[in-house]
This record gives C-alpha cells, structure tokens and sequence, in this order.
C-alpha cells in the first residue's frame, strides 16, 4: 500500500486529523509524524511576543501555542521521518505557511495550495477566517505578503448558522471575492453550512488537502 506522510504540528497520533484523510482516499497508509514528538512538553517556549503563534495539541488533549520559528526545524525533522518510511508524499496539517520546509518528495502545504487556487481564479480581495485573536495580525500579514488584499474576522465559535449569519452581517458593506478559514482541523459540517448560506466562496485549509487526495490514485 503507497504510503503519504501526515506532518503534524503538535504531537501524534492525531486521529481527529488523520481521519478525514482517510476518508477521503483509503487507498493510502498515512504515516504521522508530529513537530513536537521531538521534544518534553516542560521544553516548549512559552513566547508570547512571537511573530507567528499557532496553537496545537500535545498528545494528551492539551492545548499550547508554539511560535513559527520553533517549530520549523522540528517540522523538518519530522519530514525526514516519514521520508525514511519511503512515503510516496507528505502533507502538512497547519494553516502555518512554513515556506522554508524542504522535501525529497511533494509537500502539499495548505497555505500554497490556495494561493495557488486564489491566483487561478483571479480572487484578490479575501475575507479571511482567524481561528483566535492571537492569530489575527499574523494571518492578515501573511496573505497581504502573497499580494492579496485580506479582511480578517476572528471566529466566534459559534454554531454554524448562526456563525453564518455573523459572517454575513460582517461582511455586508464589502465586496470580497472569497472567505478563507485559515486552519485545519475544521468540522465538515462547520465547512458545509458555511458553503450553503454564505454568498460567496468558501475555501477551507484542510478541506484543499482532503480534495487533493481524492484525486490521488
């Protein structure tokens, strides 16, 4: 069975992650590796003054926030894990960028796909979906340095409908192109309702990976 590396920020088994995957195409075996694995969780900085917080899940269910920085290198060697399992390729499961991950083979990583996908579709201005406050600015920074023009919400974590409702009346006055949920992890349902009720597109970070591998043969 071919095998697809799933890169993980926090630490592994993820299985809330990895299931989605695996739905979407069974004919693989994913191979997890989490950025964190390498490291005791009393290890893990605390820096709250870093450019790019994103918060993940130690295998116990804990929630932290780990700066960009400190994770890139751990993110490389978890790539370098699942490369030595002879994975045929690896996707990364963070709305982090991670521009400077190298790989022997593909790396799908969910920020560059829809940038890719926004390009093709010649969608400039973006309404964008924080999952947090502390990740608002980042985000924002992140898509106005690939040459978009981003407006971004932080999610209320309301239920789907009524967060739809939220959105709408948010984004009455302006005209954006598309809605962006910039994390992974999101619930189907969470994406499905928000595509059937708001009136514009709605592109989801972990879903541009799970369409992916349904086309994978």
């Amino acid at each position: 069975m071919p095998r697809i590396g799933a890169i993980i920020i926090g630490q592994s088994p993820r299985p809330d992650l990895v299931k989605p995957l695996q739905k979407a195409n069974s004919l693989f075996q994913y191979i997890e590796s989490g950025a964190l694995d390498f490291v005791q969780p009393q290890d893990i900085p605390h820096d709250t003054t870093a450019e790019y917080l994103l918060t993940t899940r130690l295998r116990d269910g804990t929630l932290v926030e780990v700066s960009e920085a400190f994770l890139a290198p751990l993110l490389q060697k978890a790539i370098a894990t699942v490369e030595k399992q002879d994975v045929n390729m690896s996707v990364l499961l963070c709305a982090g960028p991670f521009d400077m991950l190298k790989s022997t083979k593909p790396l799908y990583r969910p920020t560059a796909m829809v940038t890719t996908i926004l390009e093709i579709r010649g969608f400039q201005r973006i309404a964008v979906l924080s999952p947090s406050q502390t990740q608002a600015i980042p985000i924002h920074r992140k898509w106005l340095q690939r040459g978009f023009q981003p407006t971004v919400l932080v999610d209320p974590q309301l239920p789907p409908v009524e967060l739809a409702a939220w959105i709408r009346e948010q984004l009455i006055y302006q005209h954006n192109d598309c809605l962006i949920l910039d994390y992974v992890g999101h619930p189907l349902d969470k994406v499905q309702t928000l595509e059937q009720l708001l009136p514009l597109p709605v592109i989801d970070l972990g879903k541009v990976i799970t369409d992916m591998l349904r086309h994978q043969m």
